[in-house]
């Protein structure tokens, strides 16, 4: 039942994605529409061996879908109460694409006054962006621009040594936060001049900043009130794929995992009792599975 109607849902979002300008149940008075997106290796059966294949993973909501909840500690969250989540598994970029385009327009795209697109600054995100969502101002998630800083800490100083490490980071961490990322760059140019050992990590930090430097105004963007963490999209990632598909010696069949994957995706929408009540089950459980062509 689990497949059959997963595989449904999947089947019915990729055929509203062959024609999305016919989607009629749009949302309206949308303020900020945001548009993530993320991969994650799923094990499938191969001939003879595990193959691990990319699931790629979206996620789509508006300002209208956040609610901010502080705990009786005094602790400040943030939690999606609706949005539009589309999967694709092993099948190539293209068809995601297309998918959460189609996510994108119910979801108010068109008549939303600003669109965020975040990312950890992946070239295939930064493609995806420029084809479907040339409107969109492009985010680099705050947590793997800091993430960066650290990597490149623990490369000169380091594992163990996190008093050094915090000492370098701390300021640069600083500039970033107020936007400030080209005088970062001039740093990492200077150390990068004086260092005679170690250069490697600094000139890649440093292209990573500079090819992004254009996605990491955090200071406007939090002036803006925009979020600047891809965290829904990565959090997404762990309770509908890895709980559930990735546990201790599984692996599966590529139909079976992209309709379970499926149907944790419509459950996380908060939309299941809606979607239940409104369905035919007959519809579901007469359609025999099939799983398409394997994209590697």
């Amino acid at each position: 039942m689990a497949v059959r109607i997963g595989n449904a849902i999947y089947r019915d979002n990729k055929k509203r994605s062959q024609r999305p300008y016919a989607i009629e149940k749009r949302e309206k008075d949308v303020n900020t529409l945001y548009i993530e997106a993320d991969g994650s290796m799923v094990p499938l059966v191969g001939e003879g061996c595990v193959e691990y294949k990319e699931n790629k993973l979206g996620i789509v909501y508006n300002n209208k879908d956040i609610v901010q909840k502080r705990s009786r500690k005094g602790k400040e969250s943030t939690e999606i109460i609706r949005k539009r989540l589309i999967s694709s598994l092993a099948r190539g970029v293209e068809p995601f694409k297309k998918m959460i385009y189609a996510a994108a327009i119910e979801k108010g795209y068109f008549k939303a006054k600003n669109v965020i697109f975040l990312s950890d600054g992946a070239a295939w995100l930064s493609k995806l962006k420029d084809q479907f969502f040339s409107k969109a101002v492009k985010i680099l998630d705050w947590y793997h621009a800091v993430e960066h800083l650290w990597t490149t800490a623990r490369a000169l100083f380091g594992e163990n040594d996190e008093a050094k490490c915090r000492l370098w980071v701390s300021p640069l961490e600083d500039l970033l936060w107020e936007g400030k990322v080209d005088n970062v760059i001039q740093l990492i140019d200077k150390e990068i001049f004086n260092r005679k050992q170690k250069q490697k990590p600094l000139i890649e930090l440093r292209g990573y900043y500079y090819s992004n430097r254009d996605s990491m105004k955090y200071d406007k963007y939090r002036k803006n009130g925009w979020l600047i963490g891809s965290g829904p999209v990565e959090s997404a990632n762990k309770y509908i794929v890895n709980q559930r598909i990735k546990q201790s010696g599984m692996k599966w069949i590529r139909l079976h995992a992209n309709a379970i994957i499926w149907a944790r995706c419509k459950y996380h929408e908060n939309e299941w009792d809606e979607f239940w009540e409104d369905m035919k089950l007959a519809d579901y459980l007469n359609e025999i599975p099939v799983d398409d062509k394997m994209v590697a």
